[in-house]
């Protein structure tokens, strides 16, 4: 029937519909007042352009059909942040620092939880053209901020490198991408059975199992910075250097914690990564990070850096 529902798919009205746009509001003018544009993108793009640099994971959640009106192959967004890079890129080209907002629906091509929804209400910031700590720092205040604003209590950001696996897991014959779906799961059995049969230095699959049970803090990364390869050493000065300009300068009653087991929610993050939690709340409730690679992707040498969440999500777990 016409009428049936589509699986993952919901409508909103009333007090609901209501309750995202005054969300919506105060984050678009936290993100005005800390100097950040708005931009609307169209929902749809061509395929290439919502894929470059972001690899198999968010291809894998995108929906591709063929335009009728004769435009070849596009695609609805599962995601904002390539279509930023994109704008950077080309219709933004001449600014050398670009500080933009959003906050938009967007598709995914199935579920990221079971039973959860394909409909999401991205809204985030990129923060484009300031490299290293700088940038990171930034982000990370407003990310923060941006929970508290919410009204979530004690809320948490946890803070990662991508490039702690990638030194780790070089020489595995495991993709990188398969790496990431595991530990995101934190089970260690999972890991384990991946692990079987593998050529992995004993010192590695100890760093692997730390990094899945959530035991690879502050403390470890700085005990074992030396311990590996010089991109793993790289990876966690970085990441050190971040930890203690942030300190404990976030405003509130925020909380910043060094974890090595934070995983990229799509793969196309190149350095620091986090997520944010808050108390009462069992999942993430926003996911950021570097991603200077897709910027090269696009065609543009640019540091980027930025963070998003679901108000959907956000609107659910307040309620």
């Amino acid at each position: 029937m016409a009428t049936r529902p589509i699986i993952g798919l919901d409508d909103a009205f009333g007090a609901r519909a209501r309750a995202l746009r005054k969300l919506q509001g105060n984050l678009l003018d936290l993100f005005a007042e800390a100097d950040y544009e708005e931009v609307i993108p169209p929902i749809v793009e061509r395929p290439d352009a919502l894929k470059s640099g972001a690899g198999r994971f968010l291809a894998d959640q995108t929906v591709v059909f063929t335009d009728p009106a004769g435009a070849g192959l596009l695609a609805l967004r599962s995601d904002i942040t390539p279509q930023i890079a994109r704008i950077a890129a080309t219709r933004l080209l001449a600014a050398e620092t670009l500080k933009l907002s959003y906050s938009g629906p967007v598709m995914l091509a199935r579920p990221e939880l079971r039973g959860g929804s394909r409909q999401q209400w991205q809204t985030g910031i990129e923060c484009l053209g300031v490299a290293g700590s700088h940038g990171d720092t930034e982000v990370l205040h407003l990310a923060a901020r941006s929970m508290l604003a919410a009204g979530f209590t004690k809320p948490v950001l946890q803070v990662g490198h991508i490039g702690l696996l990638k030194a780790l897991v070089s020489g595995s014959s495991t993709d990188l991408a398969t790496w990431t779906v595991l530990l995101r799961r934190r089970s260690p059995n999972d890991l384990l059975a991946e692990i079987e049969g593998q050529d992995l230095d004993c010192g590695v699959v100890d760093a692997l199992l730390k990094f899945v049970s959530g035991e690879a803090d502050q403390h470890w990364i700085e005990e074992n910075r030396l311990a590996f390869n010089t991109a793993f050493q790289s990876a966690a000065d970085e990441l050190l250097t971040l930890v203690h300009a942030v300190g404990e300068r976030l405003e509130g009653d925020v909380q910043l914690i060094a974890d090595a087991g934070v995983m990229p929610r799509f793969l196309y993050h190149s350095g620091v990564l986090f997520a944010g939690y808050a108390e009462g709340v069992s999942h993430a409730l926003l996911h950021g990070g570097r991603y200077d690679a897709m910027m090269a992707a696009h065609g543009r040498d640019m540091a980027a850096t930025g963070f998003s969440c679901d108000l959907w999500a956000w609107l659910d777990a307040s309620a």
